[in-house]
């Protein structure tokens, strides 16, 4: 198993900034579809049918929206620790995390074992159980 270390830092920051990019530009586009759509819609006599179909347009952008963000935000994240130096080390236990997981995500954040006790435990106690 080869884990991340410093040499690689170049290799990683253009995957990341290609990615922020990628990210960046599907919510801008999601963003002018979403205005067009309204503007195309305005004065348009509509039924109930049309009016559903037309929430559940907007409730699905939202959330692709939404999943989006998140993951522009772990890139952005990851950057960060590109930048300070601690990019590739588990934020949980500090251990150098495998190339291929980064190859695979590179805003891993979590080794493999890190990541899969925090998602146990994310479904031991899901959100709205939790009060």
């Amino acid at each position: 198993m080869t884990h991340y270390d410093n040499s690689f830092a170049g290799h990683f920051g253009k995957l990341l900034a290609a990615r922020e990019a990628e990210l960046r530009a599907a919510l801008d586009t999601g963003n002018k579809k979403e205005l067009a759509d309204d503007q195309h819609g305005n004065g348009e006599v509509r039924d109930f049918k049309d009016l559903a179909e037309r929430e559940l347009h907007l409730d699905m952008a939202a959330l692709e929206a939404a999943h989006i963000a998140n993951e522009l935000s772990q890139v952005l994240a990851a950057r960060r620790r590109l930048k300070d130096g601690s990019f590739g080390q588990c934020v949980e236990c500090g251990k150098p995390m495998d190339l291929l997981r980064l190859e695979a995500m590179p805003a891993a954040a979590f080794c493999v074992p890190c990541q899969a006790a925090g998602e146990q435990t994310t479904a031991a106690h899901p959100p709205s159980a939790r009060i």
